[in-house]
């Protein structure tokens, strides 16, 4: 049943929803489109929820499908060899999507709708990315095509692949009835319902695999175990010569008739609020209908997708509609996405919303000046925006070692080097970075002498006046990470007005890390969200890392590329623990005091040539470094 869906209603859907901005409608759209185009039980189920969660249903069944047609473009007028285009450059648009995705989602955005589509689900309702992952390694087996020699095979792949998919969704159903355990919680602590999450989604895996056969015979794929094949007298090779036989309509019905056991063997589970178990159960149903459509027809599969009939769905859809609606009114429940805290600022004060700030001062701002030329000529290396790093982070240690050796106080060691970080800031301007993170102070720098600390106090923040000038500033925005305890008045204070009067600069994003401890950090976002707990602002059952991150100092600070050290250390220091978990890590002998920007520009080609896998293994056999592409050949001294 394909329903119309008028402009009015779905802005009033996406209005219930949160969702305002139009890009991320435009997204969503995308999204809806693609699970009508290609999931008409999907679609048709996502009409018996609210606003909130049938979005959140678009963009993740909508997503997925939209990766799949991505994959199989080619495959729209024949396979891909006969459109000329091979596996190889069919998976290397897959993989160059995945790492998109990938990359997004570290930043929290996207430019590409879809994508955002998704992140923006994730992140309004908690759901980890590990799950995205299987669903993606099912889309790279079928690039290649998938073989199963057994039926264990089969269903162990299933477990591993398709399931956790579905428990995601699942994930969101139970929120929507008021429970704050995962599926995979309440599985792991009653085997026999891990059971039957296997055994129902084997179940919607099998129909699947029957109805969708004419598609992957195109591809040359047999989405069937070989044992089903052999026990039921199949040739491989008739079914993708389309030859319908008796054998192969014996094996379609057994396997209809399977299918239909392990559906009939689910019961819902009785805990779930009275409009979910309406949706579980017509989407069930509606599968068992198209299992029929299958088993009835069996030669047909071989040349095409079964279709529903109209009134069958609508005999369905028509009471489930009234009794979710009629349910929903009776018993709503609060469905709330991951509460938004309102970001709170190092002194304690709530920040305006970044779009708020931009308007708030946007008739104050001043123009900014370019960085100032390297005395030496120096001009930065040309590298492809795929391999800049978004996020250096660098631990500036080597001052006072660099004072003693020149048999200079160690406060002039951070003199210098804080005039060492001045160039720095001009080279990371220079080779377009857009995040630069520096250790300026810890909270464990207080063992420190006392006159050094004098000496340090005072040049924080004349650091902070010579980056915000207001006679030259640069296009650089200041942040603070850090705890206000044992600062000096005037340090804190300069910090929190470099904060505001930088904040609408675009260029850099320059993080002083003062007064900041790792551990602290994370243990100061923990003590914030148990009172939001404690508050009943959030759920402790639905917490995920990307709502923890969002009680960081920063929270849209993105995760470390490339944390440099300096002085010779080989060590972190409790910088960025959170944040820097896949950095790459770059060990400079050279003290502060002597780095400039040319010893950045050098790390950051250094970090050009590394492959970062995040935990994942390459997919394609190794492409030329990005300096190798572009042919790069400069090299700066140390």
């Amino acid at each position: 049943m394909k329903l119309r869906y008028p402009a009015v209603l779905s802005a009033r859907v996406y209005q219930q929803s949160g969702i305002h901005d139009a890009a991320l409608r435009r997204g969503y759209e995308a999204c809806r489109r693609s699970t009508r185009a290609t999931g008409e039980i999907e679609y048709a189920v996502s009409q018996l929820l609210p606003p909130p969660l049938r979005t959140a249903t678009w963009a993740l069944y909508g997503a997925v499908r939209a990766v799949d047609d991505l994959a199989d473009a080619a495959d729209a007028v024949g396979s891909g060899a006969e459109s000329g285009e091979t596996d190889r450059e069919r998976a290397g648009r897959l993989e160059a999507w995945i790492a998109a995705f990938d990359a997004d989602l570290r930043d929290g955005r996207s430019t590409d709708p879809v994508r955002q589509a998704l992140i923006h689900t994730m992140r309004t309702w908690n759901l980890p990315p590990g799950f995205l992952h299987t669903v993606f390694e099912e889309l790279r087996q079928d690039v290649h095509g998938r073989q199963f020699a057994t039926w264990q095979e089969w269903r162990r792949y299933n477990s591993l692949v398709n399931i956790p998919f579905w428990l995601r969704a699942g994930s969101l159903l139970l929120r929507a009835a008021g429970l704050s355990a995962e599926p995979e919680r309440i599985a792991a602590g009653v085997p026999e319902a891990a059971a039957a999450w296997q055994t129902a989604v084997d179940g919607l895996y099998l129909t699947d695999a029957l109805v969708d056969l004419s598609d992957d015979l195109t591809r040359g794929h047999v989405p069937l175990p070989q044992e089903a094949l052999d026990e039921a007298g199949v040739d491989r090779a008739d079914l993708l010569a389309r030859r319908a036989t008796s054998e192969f309509e014996e094996l379609t019905r057994r396997l209809a008739d399977r299918a239909r056991t392990w559906l009939d063997r689910t019961p819902l589970p009785p805990v779930l609020h009275p409009a979910v178990g309406v949706a579980l159960g017509v989407y069930t149903d509606l599968y068992r209908l198209r299992l029929k459509a299958a088993a009835d027809a069996p030669a047909a599969l071989l040349q095409r997708r079964p279709t529903l009939l109209r009134s069958a769905r609508l005999r369905l859809l028509l009471p489930a509609r009234a009794k979710a609606a009629l349910a929903w009114g009776l018993f709503p429940f609060p469905i709330q996405p991951c509460p938004q805290p309102q970001p709170v600022a190092a002194d304690g004060t709530e920040r305006l919303s970044p779009a708020e700030e931009v308007r708030s001062l946007a008739a104050q701002r001043r123009p900014v000046v370019p960085p100032t030329p390297h005395p030496s000529g120096a001009r930065p290396p040309q590298l492809p925006p795929e391999a800049m790093p978004r996020h250096v982070a660098i631990v500036m240690d080597g001052n006072g070692r660099w004072a003693t050796a020149r048999g200079l106080p160690r406060t002039d060691g951070h003199r210098a080097g804080a005039d060492a970080l001045i160039d720095v800031v001009h080279g990371a301007l220079e080779i377009g970075l857009k995040y630069l993170t520096v250790y300026a102070f810890s909270t464990e720098n207080w063992k420190r002498p006392a006159k050094e600390l004098h000496a340090l106090m005072y040049e924080i923040p004349q650091l902070l006046r010579a980056l915000t000038d207001d006679a030259e500033p640069l296009n650089v925005r200041v942040r603070w990470a850090g705890e206000r305890s044992r600062l000096p008045a005037d340090v804190i204070e300069t910090l929190v007005e470099a904060e505001r009067t930088t904040h609408d600069h675009t260029g850099l994003t320059v993080t002083m890390c003062v007064n900041y401890g790792g551990r602290a950090e994370i243990t100061t976002a923990a003590a914030k969200l148990a009172k939001e707990a404690v508050a009943g602002r959030v759920d402790p059952g639905s917490l995920s890392e990307h709502a923890f991150g969002r009680y960081l100092h920063v929270p849209e600070l993105p995760d470390v590329d490339l944390l440099l050290r300096t002085g010779g250390d080989q060590r972190t220091s409790n910088f960025l623990p959170w944040q820097a978990t896949y950095a790459e890590l770059l060990f400079l002998d050279t003290p502060w005091p002597a780095v400039d920007r040319r010893d950045l520009w050098h790390a950051i080609e250094q970090h050009a040539r590394r492959t970062r896998r995040y935990g994942s293994v390459p997919r394609l056999p190794a492409q030329p470094s990005p300096l190798e592409r572009t042919g790069s050949t400069d090299h700066v001294s140390q």
